[in-house]
């Protein structure tokens, strides 16, 4: 794949979604009259109690940057490592699918949302850790590639980061909220500030784009 399409399908992908996002936002914002707030929201609230057509236009940017990445990660292609592209490859197209559920996972299907959040979680940690391997191997060819080994280290650390949220024994699927009293006196349930379910899957999804343009970097020529 040309450095040029390369370029483009990692546009798209990052663009899309930021459109996805901003018009999500928007529109959750208007049918809630409340702010959506990516530590403590899921992302399947965007679409939360609305069909999928209903919110079309917002979820085609959705469907176009999650396509980009599933492109990006079919045809991406560095000379000499046959064998470890698999990995990145692998970890980037479930963890696209994976993500694609996750804004349409509604929690009363928890074990549905279950298996989506694991796939995401594991797709994620095997994406870093193979941006992490290509850098290393391109250092490995090439000992003055520094710039190969600094890459490597950042997917590597960010690998251990997403590790890190995966063992968090405070990602369960209790409901943090807290009682508290409205305007009106009548008890409402107030979310945390910090929804740490809500706002790992968002790391997840992140992650991702992450990946994209580390691996971009690697492949820029130089």
């Amino acid at each position: 794949m040309g450095i040029g399409l390369s370029i483009g399908l990692v546009s798209s992908s990052l663009l899309f979604f930021m459109a996805f996002l901003l018009f999500g936002i928007r529109y959750y914002k208007k049918r809630f009259n409340i702010p959506y707030d990516l530590r403590n929201t899921f992302p399947y609230e965007i679409n939360y109690q609305i069909k999928f057509l209903d919110n079309i236009f917002v979820n085609v940017f959705l469907i176009l940057s999650l396509v980009s990445s599933i492109g990006f990660f079919t045809f991406f292609d560095i000379k000499n490592i046959p064998g470890v592209i698999l990995v990145p490859m692998i970890g980037g197209i479930l963890l696209s699918i994976s993500i694609f559920f996750l804004f349409f996972a509604d929690l009363k299907y928890i074990r549905f949302h279950i298996i989506i959040l694991i796939l995401s979680a594991i797709s994620s940690f095997v994406l870093m850790s193979g941006v992490a391997l290509i850098g290393f191997h391109n250092f490995q060819i090439d000992n003055n590639d520094i710039y190969s080994l600094v890459i490597s280290i950042i997917a590597a650390l960010a690998g251990l980061f997403i590790f890190g949220v995966m063992m968090n024994p405070k990602l369960n699927f209790r409901l943090e909220m807290k009682k508290a009293v409205g305007v009106d006196g009548k008890e409402i349930l107030v979310r945390p500030k910090y929804f740490v379910l809500a706002f790992s899957e968002w790391i997840f999804i992140f992650s991702i784009f992450i990946s994209e343009l580390l691996l971009l970097l690697l492949y820029i020529p130089r």
